[in-house]
């Protein structure tokens, strides 16, 4: 039992989903099933095929609300774990940074932009928070170390370069969702 008005819930629905990063063929096969359990519970009921199709996607709810509730659920433990790796992984690079024979600028840089691209492609939602994750630590160490304008001023810097690789990271996912 799949009317007109309910592939086009579905395809909504699956619109917004794909939209937030979320690839969920189960969750879409399970709203097609409720949403024909209920179409045919208010035809029992005594409501004509629209109509009974019209409640059934109202008392659903509107396929934006709906995406982003099952995202919100779905993405709620990835996001504790992205943010320990984060934190777990931008201290250990400010941890070899910060050693007094570590003069590679450049190795440093990379593993920030590679670690917040990787954040951000894993977890598309929150790219700022990995790259905060990863970059504040250097900048943090600099300024305790030494405060002045120029730490604080390239602070920013250092915490561009994972927030550049998260971001680049969430544009590749939202790309694959769109292909």
């Amino acid at each position: 039992m799949s009317g007109t008005a309910v592939e086009k819930y579905l395809a909504d629905l699956g619109r917004e989903l794909r939209k937030r990063g979320v690839f969920a063929t189960r969750f879409m096969e399970e709203t097609r099933g409720h949403l024909t359990d209920a179409i045919e519970a208010g035809q029992r009921g005594g409501l004509a095929q629209d109509a009974a199709e019209e409640a059934a996607i109202g008392s659903f709810g509107d396929p934006r609300e709906v995406a982003e509730k099952f995202a919100a659920h779905k993405y709620r433990t990835l996001h504790w774990v992205l943010l320990i790796a984060a934190v777990t992984l931008g201290l250990a690079i400010a941890w070899v940074d910060s050693r007094p024979h570590w003069d590679d600028t450049g190795i440093t840089a990379g593993c920030l932009l590679l670690s917040g691209g990787a954040l951000g492609l894993i977890g598309p939602r929150r790219p700022w928070l990995w790259a905060l994750g990863l970059g504040i630590w250097i900048p943090l160490y600099m300024i305790l170390r030494a405060p002045a304008l120029a730490n604080v001023l390239g602070g920013f810097v250092i915490v561009a370069i994972p927030m550049a690789g998260a971001y680049a990271g969430m544009a590749v996912r939202r790309f694959i969702a769109l292909a």
